[in-house]
């Protein structure tokens, strides 16, 4: 198999679409397509579905997109493909997640709701960057809310992996919620796309 498939007009004028400004800052539907290979096609897929992680790779300028696909079975035994929020990778030496740098830091929260002195510079889907307000000391871990724009406060816990100067340092990201890594790579596709307009459809 290539290791560059290539695309139809179809695929790509739907991968288009999802860069469409009409889709930006509005939440990201689950997009479905039905499957009707035929009876063998199917029972293969079906088979797949169950045994193997299957997604959708999209290559962008310097970025791997990463769409996950989950196989449903209707009640008339018919199938459907659902797509879920894209992991983004940056290709280089090694392929690492796509980080996020925030046009206004976001402040982590206590339980109370109140801010606390961390604001996050950089997201990603398993690491953030912080950076503490008026020379507070960053701490080895910590046990936070988090809330992205437009969303209810997630909580999230971190652990130190490095710092790097004075009052920055970079943590782990742990997740208490799958859907919780659902959202925050849905926003990271949000502003992926805004951030990049020449992949918008026009017209």
């Amino acid at each position: 198999m290539s290791e560059h498939p290539t695309l139809s007009g179809e695929e790509l004028d739907y991968i288009r679409q999802l860069f469409s400004s009409q889709l930006i800052g509005n939440p990201l539907p689950i997009p479905a397509f039905k499957v009707d290979g035929g009876p063998l096609a199917n029972a293969l897929l079906s088979r797949l579905g169950v045994h193997a992680e299957l997604s959708l790779q999209a290559q962008l300028e310097h970025c791997r997109i990463s769409f996950p696909l989950m196989l449903v079975e209707d009640e008339l035994h018919g199938l459907q493909l659902e797509m879920g929020a894209p992991s983004i990778y940056e290709e280089g030496e090694v392929l690492r997640p796509w980080r996020l740098t925030l046009r206004k830091p976001l402040a982590l929260r206590q339980a109370n709701g109140k801010s606390s002195h961390m604001r996050v510079l950089e997201l990603a889907p398993g690491s953030l960057l912080l950076q503490a307000d008026n020379g507070h000391p960053l701490p080895e871990q910590f046990d936070l809310w988090l809330a992205l724009p437009g969303a209810e406060s997630m909580p999230i816990q971190g652990q130190l992996i490095r710092r790097t100067d004075g009052n920055r340092a970079a943590y782990f990201l742990q997740l208490q919620h799958r859907e919780h890594g659902e959202r925050i790579r849905q926003f990271l596709f949000e502003q992926y796309r805004e951030r990049h307009p020449q992949l918008q459809a026009t017209g």
